[in-house]
């Protein structure tokens, strides 16, 4: 089994997998200690998938970064890293963990993502809402996805507070972990619109150059970036997470529109904004963004 990604390998012994007495290789999860395992500062137990193979073969199991795969290093051959199956005395090439995937090849699938916007009756896009802490992106986010929801349509929100309870939880607010957050998001919501998905991103993403390289993720017309428009002062008045009082205090660096810049999108599909000191109502402001998407045949496949 080839090693996903970056995560190293841990070479076991296939003594004491039950075959069943099959001669078919299978697929199934089981629970051993690290003693039976080649490598260092592996956990003493763990439930991990493996490739039962036959006889005196060995089994590869995709353990994670921490652990360390056994690796024999070939300065004759192209690829920097090695494993050697010891059975058998061949080699399977491993691609390099340096970071250049040049062995990579992208594996084409006769379902593709035409046949699904037809399965689901909409084109797959993403919608990009960004603004200042307390603009009202996550309620627009919300609103829309309950507006598309009960016209049929197949949405999901992508908030960039509840992306960091889990893919993005061991980032923090520095400028480079913030600019991979939004990498990351922005990679996440391409997934969800190659599948026919509507994906709502909800973040501040205060960074034009980031916004424009999400952007440039997805093909012409399928990122719409919907701008919330709302003043400082009137984000700082409603201030739902007690955020700004605590940047005002100084608990809080580098917090967006205090002492942390955002920069406002200069070519937005849609702005939404106050009208005469009066916002609009989510759910009117997600009719809007509606009505875009409907004009632009997102609703229709």
């Amino acid at each position: 089994m080839i090693a996903s990604g970056n995560r190293p390998l841990i070479r076991c012994s296939s003594l004491g997998f039950d075959h069943g007495g099959t001669t078919s290789p299978k697929l199934g999860f089981l629970k051993f200690s690290a003693s039976n395992c080649t490598g260092k500062d592996v956990r003493s137990s763990f439930v991990a998938p493996v490739k039962a193979m036959e006889g005196p073969k060995m089994s590869y199991v995709n353990v994670k970064a921490d652990s360390v795969r056994e690796l024999h290093h070939s300065g004759s051959n192209t690829n920097e890293n090695v494993l050697r199956n010891d059975s058998d005395g061949e080699s399977i090439n491993q691609m390099s963990i340096s970071g250049n995937p040049t062995n990579i090849v992208w594996h084409k699938c006769s379902v593709e993502k035409i046949d699904r916007q037809q399965l689901l009756h909409q084109k797959g896009c993403v919608i990009w809402i960004t603004g200042l802490s307390g603009s009202g992106k996550s309620t627009l986010a919300c609103a829309l996805s309950r507006g598309l929801h009960s016209r049929g349509k197949l949405t999901y929100v992508l908030d960039g507070d509840n992306v960091r309870h889990g893919l993005n939880c061991d980032l923090s607010f520095k400028a480079e972990d913030r600019a991979e957050n939004i990498r990351r998001i922005g990679e996440v919501a391409k997934l969800f619109a190659d599948a026919g998905v509507i994906c709502i991103a909800s973040l501040i993403s205060p960074y034009r150059k980031e916004r424009d390289a999400c952007r440039a993720l997805l093909p012409e017309g399928e990122f719409i970036e919907v701008f919330m428009d709302m003043p400082l002062q009137v984000c700082e008045a409603r201030d739902p997470k007690g955020l700004y009082k605590l940047a005002r205090a100084g608990n809080i660096k580098g917090f967006t529109g205090i002492d942390d810049p955002y920069e406002p999108p200069l070519n937005s599909e849609i702005v939404l904004q106050e009208e005469g000191g009066v916002c609009a109502s989510p759910s009117d402001m997600a009719e809007t963004v509606i009505s875009y998407l409907e004009e632009k045949g997102y609703l229709n496949a």
